[in-house]
């Protein structure tokens, strides 16, 4: 009787450590499937960032001319810009700048409007996220002449800044932006409003941006997504079935994943902070992977 009764108890013994076995196999193996989930998400942010390029654009106008790809425009006068550190009146450049002078051009002359253009940049490449700075002066004579900076970010001209008072010291300005277009730019346009007026210089532009290099998007045919970037909504259109669409961090979280089962639709955005996702999307069999930028 004691030898069944021994031999029961090892029989479930046996039954007892293969369940127990079994449980931690499986904990085991789902740890190591999250880790090699976790491992990859992290290799492909890691790997966005490794082949990022940071991009500065640093002109002055030492030469005494326009860097390549700058220029002017008379839109109304006879005058154009003029170069030089030594402005008419106020705060002088420690080194040459770029700058129109009214009061060269002379009293009694036809109204005055002159602007500067950049050269254009394309940041289709890019993480959306745009510096541009510049150094400015700019005295006026009371008669509504203004110096006026603007950008091209993709929607159009953008007032930067506008100077319409004297500026006591040469005045060093930046600003932080989005922008994914090919053709950013930034201008600079006196008007002297028909008067006798100064001058508007600039010296020392520069503008900072970053070229993603290592995340390309995989695209799918038909599939479309807009705007990019944008602030509250995405919309997806597509010509077959999206069955899903899911929103990653750059720290590899998913932040949005939602089922679709449609041709079209929108996700809400509105709660994200600012900055850099990828977009996935699963239309009919394939997937999809998309940078986008949240403003």
């Amino acid at each position: 009787m004691s030898i069944f009764l021994n031999f029961e108890r090892i029989i479930s013994l046996i039954c007892e450590t293969i369940v127990y076995l079994n449980i931690n196999f499986n904990l085991t193996l789902n740890y190591f499937i999250m880790k090699k989930i976790t491992l990859l998400v992290a290799a492909m942010f890691f790997a966005f960032a490794a082949n990022a390029q940071l991009v500065e654009v640093v002109e002055d106008f030492e030469s005494g001319a326009f860097p390549a790809g700058w220029s002017s425009v008379v839109n109304t006068g006879d005058c154009d810009v003029s170069f030089g550190a030594d402005m008419p009146t106020g705060p002088s450049f420690p080194s040459s700048a770029v700058y129109f002078d009214d009061d060269a051009c002379g009293n009694g002359m036809d109204p005055s409007n002159v602007t500067i253009y950049s050269d254009v940049y394309d940041l289709s490449s890019s993480d959306g996220v745009v510096t541009v700075g510049y150094d400015v002066a700019f005295q006026e004579v009371a008669a509504g002449d203004t110096f006026l900076a603007e950008v091209n970010a993709g929607d159009g001209w953008e007032t930067l800044a506008l100077y319409d008072v004297d500026l006591a010291e040469i005045l060093t300005e930046s600003f932080d932006g989005t922008a994914t277009n090919e053709d950013f730019q930034v201008r600079w346009t006196f008007d002297d409003a028909g008067e006798w007026a100064w001058h508007g210089a600039i010296d020392n532009f520069n503008l900072t941006y970053t070229n993603v290099l290592g995340v390309s998007d995989d695209a799918v045919e038909g599939f479309s997504f807009a705007p990019n970037p944008a602030q509250d909504v995405l919309n997806l259109n597509a010509q077959t079935n999206i069955e899903r669409a899911t929103i990653v961090n750059v720290l590899g979280q998913t932040v949005i994943d939602a089922e679709i089962n449609a041709t079209s639709s929108t996700l809400d955005i509105s709660s994200l902070a600012a900055g850099t996702y990828i977009l996935k999307v699963a239309v009919g069999d394939e997937t999809g992977t998309y940078h986008i930028i949240k403003e």
